[in-house]
């Protein structure tokens, strides 16, 4: 399985950005959403874009599927109109046969689509016909370009459970090129079993995924945590069925915030993706912490223990969820001291958690004065040492936002010297300077003199130092 994330969820970002953002935060794959604002399928450069999209797909190793829920893309004042339902329907076919001409083009995983609301003046047999007709075509021009549909069941549309998709599929004699694509959060309100059984009951049918949350009162797509899904319950269900296809975040109102929901996002599936038995202890480990804070101190050193058998990096994952979990559950005055403990008694690896999970905290703005001032004083710890991975987390979201310049700079220096990849430091182009660029020059100077290589690294640093004191100036 490819864990993807929807790119209208990423309304705000040009599109080399938001593929940028996604590759960044560990998805393989991403769920593209033909239309406004990054895919204009009625231009008559539609050849040229999708040429530079392939490139981009390439550049960061994304997989894709096409999407085809753009709003108002057909019709300015009606949202999703015209649909496969609608008796002037042509437009909707038209573009549903250039998302597939994108996805062959693209090798795409499938193309997602859906029936569209009925109007109450029609009836629901003549409506049938009418998308039994339309899919039918559709079908056979995917069938010749090589492409896989995926129909989604909608909550409120003509085709909404699970069932009546299935019962669409068989009444085309279940083509092989028509599967079933799967919205997690909509199983909240039409699938009274659950996401998890109807993953198992759809087989190899299913095509495509969708990850968000839900309650069972509204259809709005809520980030994991927000709802009733469960997630871990979920991905149990996708592994068991050997689900081999996209399962894209969809986030479509969250735009706004989207490089930490993104991360949030990641963050939750991989907990989820852990083993059952890792998932209950870190739930008994928060439950506990929520109820007597002080049991941190010896729950966070035996994380590696109680999520084994898992990943290698499910440690990591435990603590910094354990982490958080206590600064937003207990007194900033309790939770600073604590904090201080699990680092000057940790090891490495713990030591490198706290620093996580005070990025995480800061990122979400979660953080105390007392959680604070303590953070600052290990991330200044962290940076005197001579572990590249502790330096590397000192600079991330928590050192971007409260390290002093000086300690700030000589982190980054740091990371040169040791020839660390500087991707990993958060708001660098935004807290460059002068005496940076002073310091990278001398730097490289001094390389240079001796007759050694300068990586490209320290070249753009150079560049962006030398850009921010033209615009001081």
């Amino acid at each position: 399985m490819h864990v993807g994330y929807n790119t209208n969820s990423l309304a705000d970002h040009p599109l080399s950005d938001a593929l940028a953002l996604i590759a960044d935060e560990g998805y393989t794959a991403v769920a593209l959403t033909i239309g406004h604002p990054h895919v204009r399928p009625f231009d008559s450069d539609l050849g040229s874009q999708v040429s530079a999209l392939r490139a981009l797909l390439d550049t960061h190793g994304l997989r894709v599927a096409i999407e085809t829920g753009a709003r108002y893309l057909l019709d300015p004042r009606n949202k999703h109109k015209p649909s496969l339902v609608d008796v002037a329907a042509e437009p909707r076919i038209e573009f549903l046969r250039r998302a597939i001409d994108i996805a062959a083009d693209l090798g795409a995983t499938c193309v997602s689509l859906w029936s569209g609301y009925a109007g109450g003046h029609t009836d629901p047999d003549t409506t049938r016909d009418l998308l039994l007709s339309r899919l039918a075509h559709l079908v056979e021009y995917a069938d010749r370009k090589v492409v896989t549909l995926g129909f989604e069941p909608e909550p409120g549309m003509f085709v909404e459970t699970v069932h009546q998709a299935r019962e669409l599929c068989r009444a085309l004699d279940d083509p092989p090129r028509l599967g079933i694509t799967l919205d997690v959060g909509h199983c909240v309100m039409t699938e009274p079993a659950g996401a998890q059984t109807a993953i198992a009951e759809l087989g190899d049918k299913l095509v495509n995924v969708h990850l968000d949350d839900m309650t069972p009162q509204r259809h709005e797509h809520l980030e994991f945590g927000d709802g009733s899904v469960d997630l871990g319950a979920v991905m149990d269900a996708l592994h068991d069925s050997g689900f081999g296809g996209i399962a894209s975040v969809e986030l479509p109102r969250h735009s706004h915030d989207a490089p930490n929901v993104l991360r949030r996002s990641m963050q939750a599936i991989k907990l989820a993706r852990l083993p059952i038995g890792a998932r209950w202890w870190i739930d008994t480990a928060m439950a506990e912490i929520a109820s007597s804070p002080d049991k941190i101190l010896e729950l966070f050193p035996g994380a590696e223990r109680g999520t084994s058998p898992a990943s290698s990096g499910a440690a990591l994952l435990a603590r910094v969820r354990l982490l958080v979990g206590l600064v937003t559950e207990s007194p900033d005055a309790i939770a600073g001291p604590l904090i201080d403990k699990l680092y000057r008694w940790g090891d490495t690896d713990e030591r490198l958690a706290v620093l996580r999970g005070l990025e995480t905290l800061a990122l979400d703005d979660k953080l105390g004065p007392v959680v604070t001032t303590t953070g600052v004083g290990l991330a200044e710890d962290a940076l005197r040492c001579n572990d590249p991975r502790l330096v590397t987390a000192a600079l991330g979201g928590f050192g971007a936002r409260f390290l002093a310049q000086h300690a700030w700079r000589h982190g980054v220096m740091k990371l040169i010297f040791m020839d660390v990849p500087l991707r990993g430091i958060s708001g660098l182009v935004t807290r460059v300077d002068a005496e940076l660029g002073r310091m990278a020059a001398d730097y490289i100077s001094e390389r240079r003199a001796a007759e050694r290589s300068v990586s490209a690294d320290v070249e753009m640093l150079l560049r962006l130092t030398a850009t921010a004191t033209e615009v001081a100036k």
